[in-house]
């Protein structure tokens, strides 16, 4: 299944456990959390300021306000077996200790658990709006295709950048009288990135390069070198090895992933509006406009 990244998922920031009424930083949906049990959830050689802290409060602030409508809405509540559990697969993926990871990530043991659950909250949620989004049509996959041909296309290119239009045709030349292509990119690419590698730029999207190439990549004869392409780096001579359009299935996917980030991210914000949702005034104000925040207070 695709995963959504969730909105407020910023790793160093993460949520809070039960403070104490009057000296709460925060109260969500009658909670209250204090600046102590916040801090708690992040590692940090030096003590943060107060613009962090209201980074970490706004994290807070959110994540209890999604984990509460998740509850209410669609009774999602994992448990602290599918939590822990979950926690130990995204560690297991990095190759790292749980301690190196942790030290890495700046964040203690409690917060990390919190987050896993904020990542299972929204892999459930996933499941829920992928159902509700009908399946696009061919027509509509071919649309996305066709509206922006270089998004969706994968190309798989080698280069040889010069100075000038006289070097390259001079290059041209040594090719049509059967020099090696990647020979002569170690010998004279002035990308030394690729020209070490015989010129040879891997496969990607050619909306990842500067217009004049990205076009010459979409229309090149597959094989042939091009002629000269002038960009704002140089001269190049492009030789396209393969070019392959994202199949329908692909572009499908695309648009359902779009629809449903676009449905995640307004159940976020509204779960995060329709909270009862109060700040201490020492550390700001809260505000959803435009997106969620705590405005801090005028000096």
């Amino acid at each position: 299944m695709r995963r959504y990244v969730l909105a407020a998922a910023l790793f160093t920031l993460v949520a809070a456990s039960c403070g104490g009424g009057a000296s709460a930083a925060a109260t969500v949906n009658g909670v209250d959390f204090d600046r102590e049990s916040v801090v708690s959830m992040v590692t940090s050689d030096a003590p943060i300021d107060d613009d962090q802290f209201r980074q970490v409060l706004v994290a807070v602030i959110q994540w209890t306000a999604i984990t509460d409508a998740a509850r209410e809405e669609y009774g999602i509540d994992p448990t602290d077996e599918e939590i822990a559990e979950y926690a130990d697969n995204v560690v297991a993926q990095t190759g790292v200790t749980r301690e190196e990871y942790l030290e890495t990530q700046q964040v203690s043991e409690e917060g990390f658990l919190l987050y896993a659950e904020q990542l299972i909250i929204g892999e459930q949620m996933i499941e829920i709006f992928e159902a509700e989004v009908d399946p696009p049509t061919e027509a509509e996959a071919q649309q996305l295709l066709a509206d922006d041909p270089a998004a969706w296309t994968v190309v798989c290119a080698s280069h040889i950048l010069v100075d000038t239009q006289d070097e390259a045709t001079s290059v041209l030349s040594r090719l049509d009288e059967g020099e090696d292509f990647a020979e002569l990119a170690v010998e004279l690419s002035l990308d030394t990135g690729s020209g070490t590698n015989g010129g040879d730029l891997g496969c990607t999207v050619p909306t990842e390069y500067v217009a004049e190439f990205a076009d010459a990549s979409m229309n090149a004869e597959i094989g042939v070198v091009t002629d000269p392409v002038e960009t704002e780096f140089g001269f190049h001579l492009i030789r396209v090895d393969s070019r392959t359009e994202a199949t329908t299935e692909e572009l499908s996917n695309v648009i359902v992933d779009d629809e449903v980030s676009n449905l995640m991210s307004s159940w976020y914000l509204a779960a995060v509006t329709d909270a009862e949702i109060t700040v201490n005034s020492d550390y700001g104000t809260w505000s959803t406009d435009p997106v969620p925040t705590i405005v801090a207070p005028a000096s």
